[in-house]
């Protein structure tokens, strides 16, 4: 058989294929390899080529001698699409590269892949290899791949990297680095004997195992030497063994698990005795008794440190066995774990956010609780316990030694038991659950010694005896000192501390603090000021006293019945819906002899608007949906007409829980007349409302339902005047004009009374009236044909001013025949842009259809519509 080089000379016999030595570019343009090996052969010499690259085509069949493929005088770099097998399948003794692709596969009775050698009785030498594999690679009683010199595996998802008879899925060692990637499968799964799915020896290593990775070794899923220090482990994947740890990292180092390591027989982790170490886990540890053992190998103490932190995900089956040296278990995030699986440790910190710890343990050291809430249910042990300014300390358990409290400690209920001394710094917080019956206490088995602080008493609803008193300290060594303050989180309760020898008492007293001296804003002033005309017998008041000061104005907003001005703003800001098309009609009519005498119209509207709140009133939202017919005659220049219609609107409060129904009848009488370019129309329209509500009310200790149906009006005079001449010749439009005018709305709803519970408001009969200026122009197009149809545009633009009684007000009261307090609505806007624009399309000689839509656009309000009309002359 012949090949060609290169260099252009030089031949050499390969079996019985065929292989090309090129260095031109291959079909897809990117360049070929040195050596392409496109036919089957028992075996490629890579020795007998020149080049450092070499590639097996996709099909082709390599083996089965011993190597298959070989090189013993240089690195090459080898990409495998087809498949190899042989005893060592792959020999690469002096390091290099190899690609496994996806799809291909090396499989040896041997040792699937080797980089580098290792001499008889004499250290590895060679050079590093390099593996990238997406396909399969199978070892025999040897191993799967092993790089003698070190170098760096990757095993990319789909890749499996495997052998069942013998010591090692992949072995990585000595060299000057060791690295493994793996997103695939790597197994070993002989049964007797060691059977590792990763070794790593001979310096600091390098692993990862990504989400979707899977390791095991029936012995050890991964192990690492005394000298393979892991200065990065990060497992996101599942490594696992059956017979042996599923980690051995005898070299310790850094190690982060988010994923799932476990052993069926024996460690999850097994860590030197002498090693340092620092384990992070967010994700599933498991052993058969130890989920982690620090203690491998015994010995004396060391100086080597051990820490492990757990963050929230943490789960760990079995117990953590520290070793003869220093053990620091550190809490990050929120979880809980029973200490009873911590042995032989010498410190816990909390730097978390929330933790609960069960069962009994011991920290010979000490404890130190930095930040966030520590729970204690079961007993925890250590000779001093630091709770720093930040962290709590509290639950139900016991703490058996010395506490010293510069932050907080917490006793929402029962009694929280300290077995040593206790000392409260300044600065520092004893807080204490409070009801009627009860109070957290804190026993103390030594002595109390109080450095100043403060008592913080967090009261439950209830009904408090006068002057009740609490024990919340006792210290039966004694008690010293005394505290700076007591607070407590009610706004209309005080507390106050006496003291004897061995404890420390706690009473709730009525304060002076009136319900309205808590609100912060006018209505919730004013319902403060109802509940307290509706006197102490109310039952809202029993419950009301029990609130913080934040509670009670949320409580007050909910109270004050806000929605039923709100109402009045929005019927107020709707009544242009009405004029609008009143006046609307008016412009459509054309005067002249030859206009018909008769014309009947007919306007549906759709109009959803909003009254943005003002730190008072919260925003106030309505949905109108609605119609309006009329009938008007020609008289010369004038015509004057009659319309009625109606419609539903729905309107809610969503901050203060409130929704309202609205059914409404509408009748108006309009005129208009024209002289000239001078137009004026005039109007007046009555609205008659049913209106239903219901109030949603809800605080800690009450909550009530009330609803009321009653009646409101609105009526309203209006007029328009405007020139049509102003921009005669300057303007392409034929039907422009100027306008400018004035409405008067007054809306007023009749007086009632809620129906419901204790919440149920007497409301007084109220009225806002407000006059509207509004300026503008508006212009229309000349008319094009659209089928049978002469089709035009229009589009008006105009700024509307709101003169006076923008905020809406209602007399209000809890208990019938108290005086009412006047509560407020959300506002109207003062200012407002109206943008309207729309087709009127003639489709008969006397009837006409127009499609609008229209908005009121200001800072803190908006509103949109869209109508339709029709009209028919004759």
């Amino acid at each position: 058989m012949t090949a060609c080089s290169s260099a252009g000379r030089g031949s050499a016999a390969v079996g019985f294929a065929t292989v090309l030595i090129a260095a031109f570019l291959d079909a897809k343009g990117a360049f070929a390899a040195d050596v392409e090996i496109t036919a089957n052969a028992p075996s490629v010499n890579l020795d007998t080529f020149t080049g450092t690259t070499a590639h097996i085509n996709g099909g082709v069949a390599i083996g089965s001698s011993s190597p298959a493929i070989g090189a013993t005088l240089q690195a090459w770099s080898v990409t495998n699409k087809g498949s190899v097998s042989g005893g060592n399948t792959v020999t690469l003794g002096q390091g290099g590269a190899f690609l496994n692709a996806s799809g291909a596969t090396v499989t040896g009775t041997l040792t699937a892949m080797t980089f580098g050698y290792k001499p008889f009785g004499l250290p590895p030498a060679g050079g590093p290899g390099h593996l990238d594999n997406y396909g399969t690679i199978t070892g025999g009683a040897g191993e799967g791949v092993t790089m003698w010199f070190g170098g760096t595996v990757n095993n990319f998802g789909g890749g499996t990297i495997k052998t069942d008879t013998g010591l090692n899925a992949v072995s990585i060692g000595q060299g000057t680095s060791r690295v493994l990637f793996n997103a695939g499968s790597i197994q070993a799964t002989k049964t007797s004997g060691f059977s590792t799915g990763v070794l790593m020896q001979g310096g600091p290593s390098v692993f990862t195992n990504a989400v979707g990775g899977v390791i095991f070794g029936d012995y050890n899923g991964v192990y690492a030497s005394a000298s393979a220090v892991f200065t990065s482990f990060g497992n996101a994947g599942s490594i696992s063994s059956r017979r042996g740890p599923a980690v051995e990292a005898t070299g310790g180092g850094t190690i982060v698990n988010t994923g799932a390591i476990g052993s069926t027989n024996a460690e999850g982790i097994l860590i030197r005795n002498n090693s340092n170490a620092d384990i992070t886990n967010s994700g599933s540890i498991s052993g058969a008794v130890n989920a982690i053992s620090f203690a491998a190998g015994g010995g004396a103490a060391t100086a080597a440190v051990h820490t492990l932190r757990l963050q929230t995900g943490s789960t760990l089956n079995g117990n953590v066995l520290g070793g003869a040296n220093t053990d620091n278990l550190i809490l990050e995030g929120s979880g809980a774990e029973s200490i009873a699986k911590f042995q032989n440790f010498e410190t816990l910190a909390m730097n978390g956010a929330d933790w609960t710890l069960t069962g009994a343990g011991a920290f010979s050291r000490g404890v130190t609780l930095t930040s966030g809430v520590t729970h204690v249910g079961g007993r925890l042990t250590s000779p001093a316990i630091e709770v720093r300014s930040g962290a709590t300390l509290t639950g139900a358990g016991v703490v058996a030694g010395a506490v010293a409290n510069f932050g907080n400690v917490r006793i929402d209920s029962g009694t929280f038991t300290i077995e040593g001394n206790y000392v409260q710094q300044a600065g520092s917080a004893l807080t204490v659950g409070v009801t009627p019956s009860a109070a957290g206490a804190l026993s103390v088995a030594g002595t109390a010694t109080i450095n100043g602080g403060a008592v913080r008493a967090l009261a439950a609803q209830g009904d408090y005896a006068a002057n009740a008193s609490y024990t919340i300290l006792t210290a039966a060594g004694g008690r010293s000192g005394v505290f700076d303050e007591a607070t407590t989180d009610l706004a209309f309760y005080s507390p106050s501390l006496s003291y004897d020898a061995n404890n420390v008492y706690l009473k709730l007293v009525r304060n002076s603090v009136d319900f309205s001296n808590v609100g912060g804003t006018r209505n919730q002033v004013a319902a403060g000021r109802a509940l307290e005309l509706a006197g102490l017998a109310h039952p809202i008041v029993a419950p009301a006293l029990l609130l913080t000061a934040a509670e009670a104005r949320a409580a007050f907003d909910g109270l004050s019945g806000e929605i039923h001005s709100s109402l009045r703003a929005l019927l107020v800001d709707e009544s242009r819906m009405l004029r609008d098309a009143v006046l609307e009609r008016q412009r459509q009519a054309v005067s002249g002899s030859t206009v018909p005498v008769f014309a009947v119209w007919a306007h549906g509207f759709g109009d959803w608007a909003r009254l943005g709140g003002d730190g008072n009133a919260a925003t106030a939202r309505m949905s109108t949906a609605g119609g309006l017919a009329g009938v008007d005659m020609a008289l010369g220049d004038s015509r004057l007409g009659v319309a009625a219609g109606g419609g539903h609107s729905e309107a809610r409060v969503d901050s203060r829980a409130s929704t309202g129904d609205m059914e409404s009848a509408h009748v108006a009488v309009y005129g208009d007349t024209r002289a000239a370019d001078l137009g004026l129309r005039v109007g007046g329209a009555y609205s008659h409302h049913d209106v239903t509500t219901m109030r949603r009310i809800a605080f800690r200790g009450f909550a009530d339902a009330p609803h009321a149906d009653y009646g409101a009006h609105t009526a309203q005079a209006f007029g328009e005047a405007s020139y049509r001449g102003l921009f005669r010749g300057f303007w392409p439009f034929e039907g422009t004009e100027a306008f400018a005018g004035v409405a008067h709305v007054r809306v007023a709803s009749d007086g009632f009374r809620e129906s419901g519970g204790s919440a149920a408001l007497t409301v007084a009969g109220a009225q806002t009236a407000t006059t509207f200026s509004s300026i503008g122009v508006r212009a229309r197009t000349s008319a094009w044909t659209i089928g049978a149809a002469a089709v035009s545009a229009r589009a008006s633009f105009a700024w509307s001013h709101a003169f006076d009684r923008i905020v809406p007000t209602t007399g209000m009261s809890l208990a019938p025949g108290s005086a009412p307090v006047f509560v407020a609505g959300a506002p109207l806007a003062v200012d407002a842009l109206l943008i309207e624009a729309g087709l009127d399309a003639a489709v008969a000689p006397n009837a006409l259809a127009s499609l609008v839509y229209s908005s009121r656009l200001a800072s803190s309000a908006e509103a949109h519509a869209l109508k339709g009309r029709f009209l028919w002359q004759f």
